[in-house]
């Protein structure tokens, strides 16, 4: 454990000086460290596993080491968000500070339609912004119009996140362009965000993986519309939070809802 400790720490340390190197190099490196990441833990797994097997002859089939499998795709998928967070590939430039995508689509969809529906937080994690859950009602009966750091607040259609904060809606319209996008997993693409057409359609393209490879999946939201029957983020229930990963937000009682993927922007394309 502790070498492969060492051999993380060593690694994210020398990070810093790799935007300087083609990106071949880079992704050559990359693929080293989780190659070197795996090979020591089944070399654990291979130790551990033998010293059960001597007490355990009676027991049908090896020891399975899934925890030891998580932690090593842990690290590995830490070891690429620090990566995306210290370089950027040649062309474009880096984002400080990070900013988040709200989008649509189908997560297993490489490509798709309705990137004009999609928004942009610029100010970064738009979460330590919002208006914590026990404010709400404070918020709603002194009738304020603007949150504490500035933000529009509008009661009849709102944003709330994975523990019930409610958020600043973000800005629409994304410009065309081609952005570095990723969930903090194993993966960083390019996202290109198309021209409109005549009727107002963005397409939206991936030059690998597929939406859900690039959602940071911890990260829920979801905007919720009154649909006139009082709809009001003092509907919004406490125990429907924290969300779990991966799962969709809660409804909220006489507001229509529609969730949005979460995606950490950490560049631009230098233009």
């Amino acid at each position: 454990m502790s070498c492969l400790v060492a051999l993380v720490v060593s690694f994210i340390s020398c990070v810093s000086c790799w935007s300087t190197l083609p990106s071949y190099v880079l992704e050559s490196r990359r693929r080293t460290v989780y190659r070197r990441i795996i090979q020591q833990y089944n070399n654990n797994d291979d130790n551990d596993n033998e010293s059960k097997a001597s007490s355990t002859k009676n027991k049908e089939g090896p020891a399975i080491p899934v925890r030891r499998l998580l932690l090593s795709y842990t690290l590995a998928a830490g070891t690429e968000y620090v990566l995306s967070q210290n370089f950027v590939r040649p062309g474009f430039k880096r984002l400080h500070p990070m900013q988040f995508f709200a989008a649509l689509g189908d997560p297993q969809s490489q490509s798709g339609v309705g990137a004009e529906k999609w928004g942009i937080w610029e100010s970064g994690d738009p979460g330590p912004r919002g208006i914590p859950f026990d404010q709400f009602g404070d918020t709603i009966s002194n009738g304020r119009k603007v949150s504490p750091v500035g933000w529009e607040i509008d009661p009849k259609s709102f944003w709330l996140e994975e523990h019930g904060i409610w958020m600043e809606a973000p800005r629409y319209n994304l410009q065309p362009g081609r952005y570095l996008v990723t969930g903090g997993r194993l993966r960083t693409s390019v996202l290109t965000i198309h021209p409109a057409d005549e009727n107002g359609v963005k397409k939206w393209s991936l030059d690998g993986g597929v939406l859900y490879d690039v959602t940071h999946l911890p990260c829920r939201s979801a905007l919720y519309v009154d649909e006139g029957n009082g709809g009001s983020p003092l509907n919004a229930r406490r125990e429907d939070f924290p969300v779990t990963p991966g799962a969709e937000m809660p409804q909220v009682e006489g507001c229509k809802k529609q969730d949005y993927a979460v995606l950490f922007v950490t560049g631009v394309e230098d233009v």
